[in-house]
């Protein structure tokens, strides 16, 4: 197994007293389940992003099957989303029966690009699925536009953007929904964790019934109030019953929840990463200018450009290389990287429409050609967390560099 000086995949954020005083003291409390800590460490998070609500979930993957079905997205109904992302973003669409349209992709930024998106859409779109890749905000402005011309539902997946901005607002409060990711890698973590976020007052009371092993539909009174021969005891201690002997649902139409919740031992971690979270992402951003500052000027290295209206919060950071002016196709400066710098490199990420899942569906090459190119012969990510050395960061700028000249011939 090789020994990288600068490891790429399976780094979690560090973790110390903090985190672990936390957790120690949520595990002499009473519950670890359904607790003061899950709903402290969701108004807290809602005030740092300043939403009206955000519900606590046991994953990003779960908080985007509760937006979808909150929406209640299903056959017929057709998404625009991103190829540019892991898959699981579109996972609850297709799981739900929906028919997933792609749009292309900004070839620096990585995220949707806008003017790809109303071209798709169609008497059947429903909804906009945006992700803020790699960090860095996507451009919602003219999005938000296209949906309220055709009344569209936006969601908007932070997965790698806790804490980032656009236009001075916080990502996830500028759609419709919100879902976040507080998975190990990412940029604060809860172990396994996530959130769904919305201003929508009857989202939110809709995504927490369906979030928590309720069913959601409109109520209408009994005219009897009885079931059988029995009616309800005055004294009564089984939570089940619920509303069983009063109510039934109003033509007999409902939709069922599923178990989402976020775990009290969880959410006491989050709330000590969430103090931090600011911190974490200046450190991200720290180490974004050095690598920036140390990898201007390397001829056929590119890099993202500076969006002042959407600062980067930097989960991922991507350099664009240009095999011509190298003169070496890209896997080739990918190998020598690892073998011979040692610095660990994972893509992020294919162009999910040309997962087999999606050929299956009749996607196919050529349909997004700006992620495809910039994927298959551009795009690399580099390792970046908060606890790089200096070394290390020095390591990451030497070693492209010293690539560079190698490939193009010159003398390192």
């Amino acid at each position: 197994m090789t020994q990288y000086v600068v490891p790429y995949a399976g780094v979690s954020n560090p973790l110390g007293a903090d985190e672990i005083n936390a957790v120690t003291d949520a595990l002499t409390r009473d519950t670890l389940a359904m607790g003061p800590l899950g709903r402290e460490f969701e108004r807290r998070f809602a005030d740092l992003l300043g939403a009206r609500h955000a519900q606590a979930t046991s994953s990003c993957t779960t908080a985007l099957f509760l937006a979808a079905q909150v929406l209640e997205l299903g056959p017929g109904d057709e998404v625009i989303t991103t190829p540019q992302t892991f898959w699981v973003t579109t996972w609850p669409l297709q799981a739900r029966g929906c028919t997933i349209r792609f749009a292309d992709i900004d070839p620096d930024s990585l995220n949707l690009d806008p003017d790809s998106v109303e071209a798709l859409v169609t008497p059947r779109t429903k909804s906009i699925w945006v992700v803020h890749h790699g960090g860095r905000a996507v451009d919602l402005d003219p999005i938000m536009a296209i949906a309220t011309k055709y009344g569209l539902s936006v969601v908007e997946d932070c997965a790698h953007a806790p804490g980032a901005t656009y236009k001075g607002r916080r990502v996830g409060t500028i759609g419709d929904i919100g879902c976040f990711s507080f998975h190990s890698l990412k940029n604060m973590t809860t172990g396994e964790g996530g959130a769904f976020v919305t201003n929508d007052d009857a989202y939110a009371e809709k995504a927490r019934e369906l979030g928590t092993i309720h069913t959601w539909g409109a109520l209408v009174e009994r005219d009897s109030d009885r079931i059988g021969p029995y009616r309800q005891p005055a004294y009564y201690r089984d939570p089940h019953v619920r509303s069983a002997f009063s109510k039934s649902y109003r033509d007999d139409r409902y939709l069922i929840g599923n178990n989402y919740r976020m775990s009290e031992i969880s959410a006491a971690l989050g709330l000590a990463q969430l103090a931090k979270l600011d911190q974490l992402n200046a450190r991200r951003q720290e180490i974004a200018r050095r690598l920036d500052d140390g990898l201007t000027g390397v001829p056929g290295i590119t890099l993202q450009r500076a969006r002042p209206e959407a600062p980067s919060v930097y989960h991922l950071y991507t350099i664009f290389y240009d095999a011509a002016v190298v003169g070496a196709p890209k896997d080739d400066f990918i190998k020598l990287l690892e073998q011979v710098e040692g610095i660990e490199i994972v893509l992020r990420y294919f162009p999910i429409h040309l997962l087999p899942e999606f050929r299956a569906l009749g996607h196919r090459f050529g349909e997004c050609p700006v992620a495809e190119k910039v994927y298959f012969e551009q795009q690399i990510q580099l390792p970046i967390y908060t606890h790089l050395t200096e070394d290390q960061i020095n390591h990451l700028i030497t070693g492209v560099r010293r690539t560079a000249d190698t490939l193009s011939g010159k003398k390192p």
